[in-house]
C-alpha cells in the first residue's frame, strides 16, 4: 500500500521586476490568502514550508531574505500579512525569525486570526521499518494535533547516507499495518518503535547530509525532496526530545584488523592465497572500520555498492585489484554475515544482490578499458581518474 503523499509543488514567482523584496511580498501574501481558504492546519502548514523551501539555499548563510520579508508583512497589517505571520512564527528556519514573526503577528491585534492554528503539536512516536543489514530504513514520525493524527514519513539511507522521500500521510494506521505485513512478507526488514530521541539523531544526521549535498551540487536542490519539506521537517524535530548524543564509532588498530583479514583467510570458504585477494580482503575491512563507521563486518547491499562505487571514483587501484575485489566479496559477505547474526535467507538474499552488483562493476570497468587509448596510454576522462 502506498501512503497518500500530500506535496505541494513549490510555486514559480515572477522574475524581471523592479522591486524583488515588494513582488516577494506580493507573492506569499497571495499564498497566504490561499492558505485563509484552508481548515486543515497541516496543509498550511505544507503551504509554509513550500513557501520558505523556495527561499532557502545552502549558500545563503549570511544573507537572511526570511527576515526583510517578515518586516515587510509587518508594515501591511490585513488578514492574509496575518496569516503569513503565523505560518512563519511555526514554520520559519530559525529562532530569530520565528520570534520576529510571532511579534509582529500579535501586534495586528485589529486583524482576526487564521481560521487554523498551527500550535499545539505533540509527535506521539516513531515507527521504524529497517533492513537488517543497516542499510536503510522508513521512519514514521506519528503527530496529533486537537486530535487530528498524521504522519510524517522519511525514507533515510542509514550508515552516512541522506534522506531520500519525504511526505505526509493521513493514514497512519494504514501504514503501520503495511509495514507490520511487509515485515511478515520478507526476511530482511524488521518493523518497529523506537525512541523519539532515536528517530530524532537519525533525521537530523540525515537533514545534514542532504544539505552537504545541496551546498555542493546546488543543482540538487530542485530534485531534492526535502527541499519543500525541510521547514515542516524542522518543525517536527523541534517538537521531539533532544536527540541522542552522537554515537563514537570504535576504532581499529592494526593488529586488530590484520587478525580479521587472517580469521576470514583461514575458515570462510572460496578463499584464495595470494597476494591480490589478501589486499583486496584488507581493504574490505580498512573499509568498513574507515568508512562505515567502526563496523568492519557490517554487510549489506547497499554497503557493498557504495564501496565499489568509490572505488571506481578512485584512482590508482591495479587492474588486479579490480579484477580480484569482486570475487572477494561474496565469501566475506557469507563469512562477516554468519559472524555477525545474520539469518541464512538474510545472507542468501545478500549474495544474490551482489551477484548484480558486481556484475555492473565488471561491466563500468570493461566500459572504462574500452575508452583507453592503448597505444598512446591516454584516455578519455574516467570514473577510475579523479580530475
Amino acid at each position: 500500500m502506498s501512503p497518500v503523499s500530500r506535496k505541494r509543488k513549490p510555486a514559480k514567482k515572477k522574475s524581471g521586476v523592479s522591486d524583488e523584496r515588494r513582488q516577494l511580498l506580493k507573492t506569499v501574501l497571495a499564498d497566504a490568502e490561499d492558505a485563509l481558504a484552508e481548515r486543515d492546519p497541516v496543509e498550511v502548514e505544507l503551504m509554509a514550508s513550500t513557501i520558505l523551501g523556495d527561499l532557502w539555499h545552502p549558500s545563503d548563510e549570511g544573507r537572511d531574505v526570511v527576515l526583510p520579508l517578515i518586516d515587510d508583512a509587518a508594515r501591511r497589517p490585513s488578514p492574509a500579512a496575518r496569516a503569513l505571520l503565523r505560518m512563519l512564527q511555526h514554520l520559519a528556519l530559525t529562532e530569530e525569525q520565528r520570534g520576529r514573526a510571532e511579534a509582529a503577528a500579535e501586534a495586528f491585534s485589529a486583524m482576526p486570526e487564521p481560521p487554523w492554528d498551527l500550535g499545539d503539536l505533540t509527535v506521539t512516536g516513531c515507527w521504524q521499518q529497517a533492513d537488517v543489514y543497516g542499510d536503510g530504513a522508513t521512519l514514521l514520525l506519528c503527530a496529533d494535533r486537537a486530535g487530528h493524527a498524521h504522519g510524517l514519513v522519511a525514507e533515510v539511507e542509514l550508515s552516512g547516507g541522506g534522506l531520500g522521500d519525504v511526505y505526509l500521510t493521513d493514514h497512519v494506521d494504514d501504514l503501520v499495518d503495511s509495514m507490520r505485513a511487509g515485515e511478515e512478507a520478507s526476511e530482511v526488514l524488521v518493523t518497529e518503535q523506537i525512541p523519539l530521541a532515536r528517530a530524532r539523531r537519525i533525521l537530523e544526521d540525515a537533514v545534514a547530509v542532504n544539505d552537504s549535498a545541496a551546498a555542493l551540487l546546488p543543482d540538487v536542490i530542485a530534485e531534492d525532496p526535502l527541499t519543500p519539506l525541510r521547514a515542516l521537517v524542522a518543525a517536527r524535530l523541534r517538537a521531539m526530545p533532544p536527540a541522542e548524543p552522537p554515537a563514537e564509532p570504535p576504532t581499529f588498530t592494526e593488529e586488530e584488523r590484520e587478525e580479521l583479514v587472517r580469521a576470514f583467510l583461514a575458515e570462510a570458504d572460496g578463499v584464495r592465497d595470494d597476494r591480490w585477494f589478501t589486499d583486496c580482503v584488507r581493504f574490505v575491512v580498512d573499509y568498513g572500520c574507515d568508512d562505515d563507521f567502526g563496523r568492519p563486518l557490517r554487510v549489506g547491499p547497499g554497503k557493498f555498492d557504495l564501496l565499489l562505487e568509490d572505488v571506481l571514483n578512485a584512482e590508482g587501484f591495479p587492474e588486479e585489484f579490480l579484477a580480484t575485489l569482486p570475487e572477494v566479496l561474496p565469501p566475506w559477505g557469507r563469512w562477516a554475515g554468519e559472524r555477525s547474526g545474520l539469518r541464512p535467507a538474510a545472507i542468501d538474499r545478500l549474495l544474490e544482490e551482489l551477484d548484480e552488483i558486481t556484475e555492473e562493476f565488471r561491466d563500468l570497468l570493461a566500459e572504462e578499458d574500452a575508452d583507453f587509448d592503448h597505444e598512446t596510454g591516454g584516455a578519455a576522462p574516467i570514473a577510475l581518474r579523479r580530475e
